[in-house]
């Protein structure tokens, strides 16, 4: 993480369409809230009010003290904390705080003194990401925008790569001073084979047409140590659309690359560390990125032009949730949370995405971006976890295992189970497996063939299977089916199953 500086080099003042765009682009990826100097809340943005579980008229007039732990509060730490910041003094880093219920959240922030025309500390302006489960960060709000310059690394170069000015954060983290470097080229900071290769030379080529450039890139310190950043050049446009210069807004992840715990939340890096796909209003696939490519196992070609529904489950697509879904993007509402989707070859994916409404200048809504990470994993390893605890194998003796099964047994935890009993068998070379569906409360046509099927496999490994806890009304439920269970050996309770399996050891 980039190590900040008091003193900002000055960098040309935003135009107000700038501003606009970046406030509200920063409202939607961060938590903000404002705070008088004695630490009393002044308000608070919804990003914040839903990461700490409050309502706004809870906090307001409250002390900044309701977020942190009783005994931090009362050290001479955060005595001190309040006093530079009452002096003007910027403060960021990560914090422990304490959300309405009490529960940890740790936020990567910084806390911003505004200024007043004298230069004296009016106010302070918080601004944070919540870190804890490495989530998608929710942005600023308007007047915080000069707070960019103290939280990330920031340079300008012209079209040919010659440095115009950097800020502190930028020399800091290289160990250079402003001097040593104005009128160098970006060069100076890279691998001397990297920049007298065609890549380099065809980088700035695209830059000095105007493209835009972002992702993770190895450089070099002053002193010739690796620095990892997370960057994006971003070409700036004059008003007739043509590129005068290039900003580069970055941060330092090299101590991330080592922890893996990278601080989210730079909006620049977004398309670097994240699927990222574009749709218009009708939900039409305009672009899409490598990642998301890669994700969902399509080339570029495949999606362009196909509607968001391609990556649903048709039952989804066809319900009247999907369409309001679409109804509240088109009103330019923005939406997040734990999605499932399906790739090219019809495969559960999970998505951890927010879907955000675009606007131009004129404040008209023109396209959707979603950005999104890949939880299938995450979501995977849960649902094996809950599997695992709900059903058990245990071993009553050398060569006798016990599956107790509870809740329903849809077609999925059928195969888990299967899966299980085999791969135990094999493993413990037990000779029966006992069933107990005790804690089934339903066995239809269905769930029984499921059940046949599993001891089936079991006896073509060798195993005897019986099925035990068939209680009076599934059994009465069964006959009036017509389920026949003739292959496979049943008892009513589980004792008389373990029972008869002694009987034949």
């Amino acid at each position: 993480m980039i190590n900040t500086a008091n003193a900002v080099t000055t960098l040309p003042t935003p135009t107000s369409n700038e501003l606009i765009a970046m406030y509200e682009a920063l409202n939607k990826v961060q938590a903000i809230i404002e705070f008088q100097l004695d630490g009393t809340v002044i308000t608070a943005n919804e990003n914040f009010l839903n990461t700490f579980g409050y309502r706004l008229d809870e906090i307001v007039g409250q002390h900044h003290q309701i977020f942190c732990e009783p005994s931090y509060v009362k050290s001479v730490e955060y005595q001190d904390f309040w006093e530079k910041l009452r002096r003007g003094e910027y403060h960021t880093g990560e914090f422990k705080r304490l959300s309405k219920d009490g529960e940890k959240v740790w936020i990567q922030a910084s806390y911003s003194p505004i200024l007043d025309t004298d230069g004296n500390p009016i106010k302070i302006v918080k601004l944070a990401s919540d870190i804890t489960e490495d989530k998608v960060k929710n942005a600023e709000f308007e007047g915080k925008i000069l707070a960019i310059a103290k939280s990330q690394a920031m340079i300008e170069f012209d079209l040919e790569g010659i440095i115009l000015n950097a800020n502190g954060n930028f020399l800091n983290a290289f160990g250079y001073h402003l001097d040593e470097i104005v009128g160098q080229h970006h060069r100076i900071f890279c691998d001397p084979s990297y920049a007298e290769s065609i890549e380099y030379q065809k980088f700035w080529e695209k830059l000095g047409r105007g493209e835009y450039h972002a992702g993770e890139f190895k450089r070099f310190s002053k002193d010739g140590n690796k620095v990892w950043i997370q960057a994006s050049y971003n070409p700036i446009l004059d008003a007739d659309g043509h590129p005068i210069k290039i900003v580069k807004l970055a941060s330092d992840i090299t101590s991330a690359k080592v922890k893996n715990a990278d601080f989210e939340g730079k909006m620049s890096a977004i398309s670097k560390s994240q699927a990222m796909i574009e749709f218009d209003l009708e939900g039409i696939v305009l672009n899409a990125n490598e990642n998301f490519l890669q994700v969902f196992g399509y080339k570029l070609e495949d999606v362009v032009g196909q509607h968001h529904r391609i990556f649903c489950d048709p039952n989804y697509t066809a319900s009247e949730k999907y369409k309001q879904f679409w109804q509240k993007l088109t009103r330019g509402e923005y939406e997040s949370g734990e999605v499932q989707r399906f790739n090219k070859v019809g495969e559960e994916i999970w998505l951890q995405a927010s879907y955000n409404p675009i606007f131009d200048e004129e404040g008209k809504l023109t396209k959707v971006v979603k950005f999104a990470s890949d939880i299938t994993a995450e979501v995977e390893r849960k649902r094996l976890s809950i599997l695992e605890m709900s059903t058990p194998i245990t071993e009553i003796s050398n060569d006798l295992l016990l599956m107790p099964i509870v809740g329903m047994i849809d077609y999925q935890r059928s195969m888990d189970i299967m899966n299980k009993a085999l791969n135990s068998i094999a493993k413990t070379s037990a000779r029966a497996l006992i069933l107990d569906i005790s804690g089934v409360n339903v066995v239809d046509t269905e769930v029984a063939n499921r059940l046949i099927k599993i001891a089936e496999a079991i006896v073509l490994m060798g195993g005897n299977t019986i099925i035990s806890g068939i209680s009076p009304a599934i059994a009465q439920t069964m006959v009036q089916l017509g389920i026949d269970l003739k292959k496979v050996k049943t008892t009513a309770r589980l004792q008389d199953a373990i029972a008869s399996l002694m009987k034949t050891s």
